[in-house]
């Protein structure tokens, strides 16, 4: 009878649990396009990762926003208060890219760029002198 008090109450536990973590679903901001405001959620690889696959930095929200403008202008927004406006394209021979994704260059460094629901995805595609997997930084939409 106790194991059967016992797994009905880690049943209920695991509903509850699972109920709770979907609402936070609800918050998700969904959006098309480039356009709109981002949040930078992770580091994936890159330098700092050397040649580890799958090296992972998490970043705190607001640590780094974006913001797409439908102009061309892309602002950047740090946590210390610095704001940087640079200019992103995206160029009509996406074939020299080499990239399995559709390339956006920003203020002439290309990115490939992939939009998985509420997540964008920036893949280097510049010049770097080291021996690393190159970086991709997920940002979050946030508006």
């Amino acid at each position: 009878m106790k194991k059967a008090f016992y797994l009905l109450l880690c049943c209920m536990l695991a509903v509850f649990l699972g109920a709770c973590e979907s609402s936070s679903d609800d918050d998700e901001v969904y959006g098309e396009g480039l356009t709109g405001k981002w949040d930078l959620v992770e580091l994936q690889n890159g330098p700092e990762g050397s040649c580890r696959g799958d090296y992972v930095r998490r970043f705190p929200s607001g640590a780094v926003t974006i913001e797409l403008k439908e102009n061309g202008k892309i602002i950047f927004n740090y946590s210390d208060g610095k704001s940087e406006t640079l200019d992103y394209s995206i160029p009509e021979n996406q074939e020299q890219y080499g990239s399995i994704y559709p390339v956006m260059k920003i203020d002439e460094v290309p990115f490939g760029y992939v939009i998985e629901g509420n997540r964008l995805k920036l893949h280097y595609h510049g010049m770097y002198l080291c021996d690393h997997i190159p970086a991709t930084f997920v940002f979050k939409r946030t508006r």
